[in-house]
C-alpha cells in the first residue's frame, strides 16, 4: 500500500510539473548552461536555427544561461541568465544579464503556455510567477 501511495505521489508530481524549453531561432550556435541549487552544471550546443532544450522544472535554484560564445565563464562573455523555481503551487521566474547581454540586437522572448503568466522581452531581472503546472520557453533570436 505504500509503495502504491509512493508512486501515485510521483505521479501526481509530475503531472503539474512546469516544463523549460529552450529554441535557439538564431542563425548561429547558442551555448545553454544549466546550474542547479547544489552548483552542478551541464553545458550543451543549440544548433542553429533548430536547437532545442526541454526538461522538467524540479526544485529550486534553476538557472539557465545562454551565451553566443562557448566560453560560459570568461568574464567578457555576455550572459543571458534566465532563473526558475518550482515551489508548488507556483513557478517563479526571472530573466536577467550577466557581462553584457548577448541577444541585445538579435532579440528573445520567454513565453508561457498559461495566458495568466506575463512574458518576457527585455531583461529586467523581475521576478515572476505562475502555475507549476505552466510551459516555459525561451525563444532565441
Amino acid at each position: 500500500m505504500q509503495i502504491t501511495l509512493a508512486v501515485l505521489s510521483a505521479l501526481a508530481a509530475t503531472a503539474f510539473a512546469g516544463t523549460a524549453n529552450v529554441v535557439n531561432r538564431c542563425n548561429q550556435p547558442a551555448y545553454l548552461t544549466i546550474t542547479r541549487s547544489d552548483q552542478t552544471t551541464q553545458t550543451y550546443t543549440l544548433a542553429a536555427g533548430q536547437g532545442q532544450y526541454h526538461e522538467v522544472i524540479k526544485g529550486q535554484g534553476n538557472s539557465y544561461g545562454v551565451t553566443l560564445d562557448p566560453n560560459y565563464y570568461s568574464p567578457n562573455t555576455p550572459k543571458l541568465i534566465w532563473g526558475v523555481s518550482d515551489v508548488p503551487p507556483t513557478l517563479y521566474y526571472s530573466v536577467n544579464t550577466v557581462d553584457g547581454n548577448p541577444f541585445a540586437n538579435l532579440g528573445f522572448s520567454l513565453v508561457t503556455s498559461d495566458s495568466t503568466c506575463s512574458g518576457v522581452n527585455s531583461p529586467d531581472a523581475r521576478t515572476r510567477t505562475c502555475g507549476d503546472g505552466a510551459q516555459l520557453t525561451l525563444n532565441l533570436c
